[in-house]
């Protein structure tokens, strides 16, 4: 099991690049809405942009970020390959916004 920190410029750069990685697929609902879902072996928790943290005076603790993240995890052995198209990033944050458990 390996899990993977992911950011990008928009949600649809992120979409992108998930496809492109073979760790999803793009399908069609019911109501013809085309969704970009994981494929099986794979868990994809979308965060967004993260707020900012304020205090009860509205003054700024942590600033914000108006990227777009999610959290990737594969209970499949992804290759290579597919690592290198994933918008992952460095450093990883000491206090991640949310993290698998």
């Amino acid at each position: 099991m390996s899990d993977f920190m992911l950011r990008s410029a928009t949600e649809s750069d992120l979409d992108d690049a998930l496809i492109a990685a073979g760790v999803a697929q793009e399908v069609t609902d019911g109501d013809g809405e085309v969704l970009v879902l994981p494929v099986e072996g794979i868990t994809l928790d979308r965060i967004g942009p993260i707020p900012a943290k304020v205090d009860e005076e509205n003054v700024i603790i942590t600033p914000g970020d108006s990227r777009y993240h999610a959290n990737l995890r594969a209970t499949i052995e992804l290759t290579e390959a597919q690592i290198e198209l994933l918008p992952t990033f460095d450093p990883n944050p000491t206090i991640p916004y949310r993290v698998f458990l």
